[in-house]
Order: structure tokens, then sequence, then C-alpha cells
């Protein structure tokens, strides 16, 4: 499954149940355990056969700050045991115990499978196994802290042709929607012997399903885990290959990966009771596999190969979390009047261009856009045409018909809607790969507005709706605004500009060239772009020629939408008055500013930013010329958040650009690499 419902796995693993009599194992990994007097260990207390436990180990699951959905809980176990002593066709010996913290009681499961092998005759008789059993509403009652284990089926002593062997691990996969990113996660087990008589075998298998995300995949995009049991410490000529490449790292050699360590990315997991570094039999490593190992976007199976040439070992569990690389999917709108003076006139045909692209790193599926035409105009039938675009053929025209190509319009409510990427059709989008674009354009008449002496501005959005592969909603707005019939301000201006500069405040500023009889300018606003009403007032200059710059600050914390309209009412001395065109401003209500620490920082930032409600967002660290080196899913939560980006020293020393994106806009931050 996709990380919409998880985000990374965590093996939570006890030390091994057995350790040596002579106390080599504490920790020297230069020993191994052939033949040697496997005993019990028992951290509880609870020591025999029939007590509260014969065997016991602990070891702590640690999860991050924030809230943590458990999604799934496996114990597995197992052991080599002697039949005479463990008769594993008995449910009664198929039974394990559990508890949380270090006094409460035992929770006792019963297996939910368990595979063995078995060798040797009559009472020589000696198996290995694997079990497994759902602890999901266990963990999903406790939480973090400390697991014990204990009453594991395993034989103390020796085998006679190797050493016994006993453990137990724990797969939680947990969803974080503040702290983790979005992975596609998978969790394969069984039960598989690499053994010949000592003699050089291979064994290999086909793990399907994998279902990488798309987009580019880095070193550390990539975590594979793996528990295999019977690792031993001194047996050398053992590997692993992943897709044809030999696993190895600092604490796993190439030619003994199964080496008795339980290690996360190259490090020993101490998280433990007791704290071996040689477990004696069982070998549990998380390791990355974003380079090297031909794990490539879209793949469904990853091939694994054993070998060995004198030991023998059972592999058991294997995990995979591979990041969702993130879409940003962008659309812009543009409109062209037919005799191309930038003023609506009445039955004028207008064309309405749409383009857009993903400039994100992962795919965005289902694209479809949007627009909801004005009132004010009327659609061309036929006339909604591809100019370009993936899945789609340039200078080909859709019918209209709902559902029979990638473009229809809907009459009742005047919507043009339009499919585009690959695979787009009648009913769904398609998928825009990164980079990926598409121009579609259509054609509206101006109509006519009857008795009265204009119309209102021609104002439309239109919207792109995508899916990132882990199902995160993705949108961009773009907005065309057309003026009506109606000529010019009797002043000359040069520009009119509404920028937002705060989460509350925006930026009104226009500069005038002439002024003719000019008494006032009224700064009116709307919230759909034709119901106006003034919200401030500036004299004018009278009679100039001279260059006037004119600057209001228009407050909108009362204003609830995310989009506002401005435009300018020029008055005359004599009363009569002209309007300029309209501007339009994306809001970012819902969104403040952010605070970041350390700034300037060396290899993470911490971000602080309040918001006012429940929505997923992406922060993206950007260069000073907007391109995007790195960024993050977020979910953002109705109050104080904590986001933490993580793995920033790759970067060079300068300056660059923090970007909040939601569904209500952006927001920017400065910050600097030391």
């Amino acid at each position: 499954m996709f990380g919409n419902t998880l985000t990374h796995i965590v093996n939570t693993s006890g030390a091994d149940t057995a350790k040596m009599n002579n106390n080599r194992a504490n920790g020297n990994s230069g020993f191994g355990n052939d033949n040697s007097n496997i005993q019990y260990v028992d951290i509880d207390g609870n020591t025999g056969i029939g007590t509260a436990t014969r065997n016991s180990s602990s070891a702590d699951l640690v999860l991050p700050t924030g809230t943590n959905t458990i999604k799934l809980a496996r114990l597995y176990w197992g052991a080599q045991v002697k039949k005479s002593e463990f008769n594993l066709d008995i449910d009664s010996v198929k039974r394990i115990k559990i508890r949380f913290g270090n006094s409460s009681t035992y929770t006792e499961y019963a297996a939910a499978q368990l595979d063995k092998t078995v060798s040797g005759t009559g009472s020589s008789i000696i198996n290995q196994y694997q079990a497994y059993t759902d602890i999901t509403p266990f963990v999903q009652s406790k939480g973090a802290g400390t697991y014990t284990v204990g009453n594991i089926a395993a034989s103390v002593g020796s085998s006679g042709t190797g050493g016994n062997f006993g453990g137990w691990c724990i797969v939680i996969v947990y969803e974080n929607l503040l702290t983790a990113d979005y992975n596609s996660v998978r969790v394969y087990d069984g039960f598989q012997q690499v053994y010949n008589g000592g003699s050089a075998q291979i064994s290999s298998v086909t793990l399907t399903g994998l279902n990488v995300p798309s987009g580019s995949i880095s070193f550390r995009d990539a975590k594979m885990g793996a528990m295999v049991w019977e690792g031993d410490a001194n047996l050398k000529m053992d590997y692993l290959k992943i897709n044809g490449s030999n696993f190895y790292n600092g604490l796993n050699a190439v030619d003994n990966p199964w080496n008795g360590t339980i290690t996360d990315t190259g490090r020993h997991v101490t998280n433990k009771s007791p704290n071996y570094t040689n477990q004696m039999g069982i070998d549990i490593d998380q390791f990355y596999v974003g380079n090297g190992y031909g794990i490539k976007p879209g793949d469904t199976t990853v091939a694994l190969e054993f070998g060995t040439e004198a030991d023998r070992y059972f592999p058991g569990l294997f995990t995979f979390q591979i990041k969702t690389s993130n879409p940003t999917i962008i659309i812009d709108k543009f409109v062209k009047d037919a005799n191309l003076n930038n003023i609506a006139e009445i039955n004028e045909v207008l064309t309405y261009t749409l383009k857009g692209k993903n400039i994100g790193l992962g795919n965005a599926n289902l694209c479809s856009i949007i627009d909801t035409l004005p009132k004010n105009v009327t659609y061309v039938p036929g006339s909604m045409k591809v100019i370009t675009g993936a899945g789609l053929t340039p200078g080909s025209y859709f019918t209209d018909n709902i559902g029979d190509d990638q473009g229809d319009f809907y009459s009742v409510n005047t919507v043009v809607v339009c499919r585009v990427g690959t695979g787009a059709n009648g009913n769904k989008g398609g998928i825009l790969a990164p980079q990926e674009s598409f121009e579609i354009e259509f054609q509206v008449t101006v109509n006519n507005p009857g008795q009265t002496l204009s119309i209102a501005p021609i104002i439309n959005v239109a919207r792109i709706t995508g899916f990132s592969d882990a199902g995160i909603k993705s949108t961009d707005d773009a907005t065309a605004i057309l003026e009506p019939q109606g000529g010019p301000l009797p002043v000359t201006l040069k520009t009119f500009l509404a920028n937002l500069v705060s989460a509350n405040l925006v930026k009104l500023n226009w500069v005038t060239t002439m002024e003719i009889n000019c008494s006032r300018y009224d700064i009116e606003r709307s919230f759909d772009g034709k119901m106006f009403n003034t919200v401030s007032t500036v004299a004018g200059n009278g009679n100039t020629n001279v260059e006037k710059n004119y600057t209001i600050n228009d407050d909108v914390t009362a204003v609830t939408g995310n989009m506002v309209y401005y435009r300018l009412k020029q008055v005359d001395f004599d009363g009569k008055k002209s309007y300029s065109k309209v501007v339009s401003v994306k809001l970012k209500k819902g969104t403040s500013d952010f605070t970041v620490s350390p700034n300037p920082f060396s290899s993470y930032v911490n971000i602080n930013i309040d918001y006012s409600k429940n929505e997923t967002s992406v922060v993206r660290v950007l260069s000073m010329s907007g391109k995007q080196l790195a960024s993050k899913n977020v979910q953002l939560h109705k109050g104080t958040n904590y986001v933490a980006l993580q793995e920033l020293s790759s970067l060079p020393a300068g300056n660059y650009l923090l970007q909040f994106n939601t569904t209500e806009g952006s927001i920017f931050k400065q910050v600097t690499k030391q």
C-alpha cells in the first residue's frame, strides 16, 4: 500500500533468547555458535519450564514526535528445536507471550502460521521453524515503550550439526502525518532454507507487487529490511544479491551478511535487553537501497538471490519502504479577443488558452481541468482544441459530448472539463510525468447585456487537479480577466497593480502620466469580480501631465475567501466617473507567516507554522532563482504545527527560499546555509 496510510517501518527486535554458557556472546562478534552449548536468556527472572516464562528478552519501540497511528504490528519468532522436546504439531507449543513495560502481566498469542523444515529421523528429528501472529490491537493500545517477549519454543544445547538458535522480531507499520514522508511500503514473509549439506548452493526468489513510486530515487529514498535465521558471525561465503548486486555495508560483509547483528542503516541497534552485538542465531538489518541495487520507478518486482558455501540459514522476512516523489502541477490561463484591443465587445469571439505543466519530481495522476464560464459569455460548440499535451493528439478537437473523449461541455452549469495526461479518457484524467505539459484552447462569444450600458468584467478561473502516487490531492488555479466595452479612464494610467505583501495585507499601486479634471480615486474591492464596494479613497491631482504615483494598503484580515478583485473608480470634479481594469489577488487565508530555526543552518531546519484548518501541504526548498531542490509533504493541523526538514547538509553554502504551498496559496521565507 502507499504511504497515505503509512509512512515507514520500524523493526524492533528482541535479543536472541539463547546465549553461550561460556559467555563469549556478550558483544564479541568474532565467535560463531557452531555446536555451542546454547542456554536460555530470561530477563524477567521467571526461569524454568512451567513458570511464567522459560525465556524472555525485550526491546524498545521508539516512535517520532506527533501522532503515530499503528497500521500493522506482527510478532515473528523462530528457533531450532528437538521434536522430542517441542512437538510443533501440537497447538499448545505454537504459542508465545508478550507484555508491555517491565512489570505488567503477559498476554499469550497463538501462531497464525508456522512454517518448518525437518531433518533427522525417530528421536533425533530436528525442526527449524518460523511463526507469526498479528498483535496490531495490542501495540495500538500500548504505543511506544518496552516490549518483552517470552516462552519461545527453543531447544538449549547443541544439535550436533550446528548450534541451536532462537529469537523474535516485531514489525511495526505506522503513520505519522506530521514528521514522516509518504512511502510505498511492502512486507514480505515466508520461510526458506538455504542449505545443501555444506556444499555451495544458490537459491532465488522474486518478490512481486513492489510498486515503486514514480520520480527519481536517491540513496536514502529506498530502504530494505531483512530478518534471517541462523546468522553466524564467523562463517564466510554467504551472500545476498538484490537485482544482481551484492548487499553489504560496514556491519554486514559482502561474504557474510548474516552475521548475527541487528542494525539500522549501518548502525547497531542498542535499545534491547540483553544488548548483544552478536545475537547468536538471528540477523535483522535495515539498509538503504536507493542506489546501486537496480530499483527503478515503476518496478513491480525485485529479485533476491541467496548463496552459501558452508552455512545453513533461513530467510524469513523482507520489508521495503520507498519514498514517494511529489508532483507539482501548475496552470496558466490567457484570454485573447478577436480584434486584439483587449476590450470585450458584444458578440465578439474570445479565445481562452489553458497551459500547464508538472514541475515536480513525481507523477501527477488523474489530472483534470475544470473551467466554469461566467454568465456573460456563451461557449462556442466544438471549439475545444488540443494544441499539445501528453496523451493527446495535437490539432485534434473534442466533441463536447460527455464521456466519449477527454473533453466535455456541461451546458446546464456552463462548465468546460478537460482530462489531460497519458491514459486520459472519457472517464478519468491521465498521468502527467515530471516536466510533461499541455496546452488546450476553446472559444466563447460575449453576450449582449440587454438594456444596460455595459457588461461586467469577464472573469473566470480554471482549476487543475491531480494526485500524487500516495493519493495526495494537488491543485492550482489560473484566472483570466477581460474588461467590458466602455473605454478607458480620462487619465493616462501607466500601471495598476495589487500584490499580497503579508497574510492579511494587499498593497495597491497605480501610476498616472496625465490627469484631466481628476477629483479622486475610489478603490473598490470585490469577492466575485462583479459586486464592488469602496474600501478606500485617494485624492487626485486635478490637471497634470507629471507622472504621479499612488499607493494604499488594504487590510484583508476579515476576508474569508481566497480571491479578491480590485478596480479604480476615477471621479471627475463634475461627478463623472470611469473605471480601470480589474486586477485579482489570491489570498493565503489560513496560512500565516512561519518561523525557521536555526537560521543560518548547517544540515536541517525546524519550521513552526500556525494554521487555521487541517490540510495536506507541501514545503519546498528553492534556489534563489526558483529551482526546486527538495520537497516534503506535510499534514497541517488547525493550530501550531512543527515541521522538520532533515538532510540538507548536501546543499552548498548560500541563500535559499522555503515555500509552503497550500490550496490557498504560497508563502516564502529566506534562509541561509552556512
